[in-house]
C-alpha cells in the first residue's frame, strides 16, 4: 500500500503553491459504507459486528467542530445523513444510527455510488471552503456490469483540494488489480486493506512571541484520537511557506527542529488524549521581520495503520516584541 503522506511542497519559484490557509477550512467527513447481506456471512463469514466496531472507533476519532456525512449503499446510494460533531453524544447518534442498520442489499454497485458522493460533496462543499475525507467501506468486489471505476477517480482527482483524501477500505482484501493500480495512481486516494486503523492528530494553532534572530522555543500542543496507536506510529513536520506581516510570501530562511521521526517517545501527554512537544525556531541570516510560519505535518505510516492531520499543520505566528501572556484556545475549550 502506497505511504499515505499529508507533506506539504515547499513554495518556490514555479513550483504550484499549496494553499497554507486552506489547511484550517472545517472538515467534512463522508463515511460510505456497504450494507449488502454479504457482511453477514451470505456467501461467506458473518463479519458485521467487527465492522460495527469498526465504525464505532472511526466515529471516535473524529475531531470535534467537524461535520459526519453518513451513507449507505447496495447498488443504490441511500444517505446522506448530516451530523456535526460538537460532544460525545453527537458522535452517539451516528453510532446509534449504525447499530440500527437493516443489511439488506444484494448488489455490491461501488463506483456508480461512490461517482453519487463525489458529485454532491463537490457541488456541497467546495474546496476553497472545506476540506474533505472520503471513508469507503466494504467487503465485496465490484458487480456493476458497467462500472467504470478509473473514470471516477479520474473526476475526483480533477477537482479534489490540496487537503482533501479518499480512502477506500477493502475489509476482505478482494479488490480487483485494476481498482489497486487506479487508487496508487489517483492523487489523494489510499488503499487499506482489512481493518486500517486511522489515528488523527490535531495541532493547536499557536501564537509565539519573540526576539527575531538566534533561536527560539516554544511548544506545540495536539489532540491526538486513539492514542493507543502512537506507540508504533510517527511524524514529520516541515517549514512550507513564512509570510511577512502584509501577506508577502519570503524564501522560508527558518529551521524548525526537531523536524523528523517524532514519536510518543518525544510527546508529553499533558492529559487524556493531549500531548505537547517542545519545539525550537531557528532564524537564519536575513530573518529578521515578523512572519507567519506554517508548518506542514507527515506522517510516517506502518502497514495499515494511517495517521490523519486535521488541520495538516498549523500557522505560528511570530511577533518581534517582548512577550506578553498568550492564551491558546482550540474549539474545544482547551488552553
Amino acid at each position: 500500500m502506497k505511504k499515505v503522506l499529508f507533506l506539504l511542497l515547499l513554495t518556490v519559484c514555479s513550483i504550484p503553491v499549496l494553499n497554507a490557509e486552506n489547511a484550517n477550512n472545517p472538515y467534512v467527513h463522508c463515511l460510505v459504507l456497504d450494507k449488502t447481506m454479504s457482511m453477514t456471512g451470505h456467501g461467506g463469514t458473518n463479519i458485521w459486528a467487527d465492522v460495527q466496531n469498526y465504525c464505532y472507533e472511526w466515529i471516535d476519532g473524529i475531531p470535534e467542530s467537524s461535520t459526519v456525512l453518513f451513507y449507505t449503499f447496495d447498488k443504490d446510494l441511500h444517505g446522506p445523513q448530516k451530523f456535526v460533531i460538537n460532544s460525545n453524544d453527537d458522535k452517539q447518534k451516528i453510532k446509534d444510527v449504525i447499530e440500527n442498520i437493516k443489511v439488506d442489499g444484494t448488489r455490491t454497485y461501488i463506483s456508480s455510488n461512490l461517482e453519487k458522493v463525489v458529485s454532491q460533496i463537490k457541488n456541497d462543499y467546495p474546496k476553497s471552503e472545506y476540506n474533505k475525507r472520503i471513508y469507503l467501506l466494504t467487503d465485496g468486489i465490484e458487480e456493476d456490469p458497467v462500472a467504470d471505476f478509473a473514470k471516477v477517480l479520474q473526476n475526483y482527482g480533477s477537482w479534489r483540494g490540496d487537503f482533501d483524501y479518499l480512502y477506500y477500505v477493502d475489509l476482505r482484501d478482494l479488490a480487483s488489480d485494476a481498482t489497486k493500480k487506479v487508487i496508487e495512481e489517483t492523487q489523494g486516494a489510499e488503499l487499506g486493506t482489512g481493518f486500517a486503523k486511522f489515528l488523527t492528530i490535531s495541532p493547536i494553532f499557536q501564537k509565539v512571541n519573540c526576539r527575531i534572530g538566534g533561536t527560539c522555543s516554544f511548544e506545540q500542543h495536539f489532540l491526538v484520537s486513539n492514542d493507543a496507536l502512537l506507540s508504533s506510529m510517527s511524524f514529520d513536520l516541515k517549514i512550507d511557506s513564512v509570510k511577512t506581516i502584509g501577506g508577502v510570501n519570503i524564501a522560508p530562511n527558518i529551521e524548525i527542529k526537531p523536524s523528523r521521526n517524532i514519536a510518543k517517545q518525544q510527546m508529553t501527554k499533558m492529559e487524556e488524549d493531549k500531548y505537547k512537544v517542545l519545539f525550537s525556531i531557528v532564524f537564519n541570516n536575513d530573518s529578521s521581520c515578523e512572519c507567519d510560519i506554517y508548518v506542514g505535518l507527515s506522517g510516517r505510516n506502518q502497514g495499515n495503520k494511517i495517521i490523519n492531520f486535521e488541520p495538516a499543520g498549523f500557522t505560528i505566528q511570530v511577533r518581534n516584541k517582548p512577550a506578553p501572556k498568550v492564551k491558546v484556545k482550540n474549539g474545544g475549550g482547551w488552553h
